[in-house]
């Protein structure tokens, strides 16, 4: 009655046996996909360069958008300045447009060129207000536009060359000195939002997916 126990443990000690246990051996399970890495709090995937579902505005963006604020600024002071300076044009003419003798030919045609500085100083004023409106709008929409924004920014920009290139060559001579000052800081500012706008940086901005 105990020879067969001792074969039974013996059988069971024999080389790559695996003892039992009171149920068969289950082959691993397959290991399950990694799962795509979430954004905390948004539930879609990350975009590079924007982790955290909080993106921050590239460099090139910001200074684009300070540009726009900027000119807006200076566009509305250089406007009032022209004007001040044409009104004080004329104004120190006054006292002599009822002169007579040979000084009347010379005062008469300083009075038409400031005549023709206050009319270029009050439409330059109202074009002025018009592109810092212009200016603002597309300011106070860096964080939020598409990429519609960027082409109109562009298209802006490159208006402002347009704008700034006709004023000097056209009316330099008898625009105030503060409107042509006003043009050159148009065209530096065309340019400058153009090359901005054009950079990697602006394209991945405004090219973001927006939720």
């Amino acid at each position: 009655m105990n020879e067969a126990p001792r074969a039974e443990t013996a059988q069971s000690n024999l080389p790559g046996r695996q003892p039992e246990f009171g149920f068969s051996h289950m082959p691993p399970q397959p290991g399950c996909p990694p799962r795509p890495q979430m954004s905390p709090g948004f539930g879609h995937m990350q975009q590079p360069g924007y982790a955290g579902g909080s993106p921050d505005m590239p460099q090139r963006v910001k200074a684009a958008r300070i540009v726009l604020f900027l000119l807006a600024g200076f566009l509305i002071i250089l406007g009032l300045a022209a004007l001040a300076q044409a009104e004080a044009a004329q104004s120190a003419l006054d006292p002599y447009s009822g002169s007579s003798g040979f000084m009347a030919p010379a005062v008469h045609e300083a009075e038409q060129e400031a005549a023709a500085q206050m009319v270029v100083a009050q439409s330059g004023m109202l074009w002025n207000a018009i592109y810092a409106a212009f200016a603002l709008v597309l300011a106070a929409r860096f964080g939020k536009g598409g990429n519609a924004l960027r082409i109109g920014t562009i298209v802006y920009g490159a208006w402002l060359c347009v704008v700034g290139t006709f004023t000097l060559g056209l009316t330099a001579g008898t625009a105030p000195s503060t409107m042509v000052m006003a043009a050159l800081v148009e065209l530096a500012a065309g340019v400058l939002l153009i090359v901005l706008m054009v950079q990697k940086d602006g394209v991945t901005w405004f090219g973001r997916p927006r939720h």
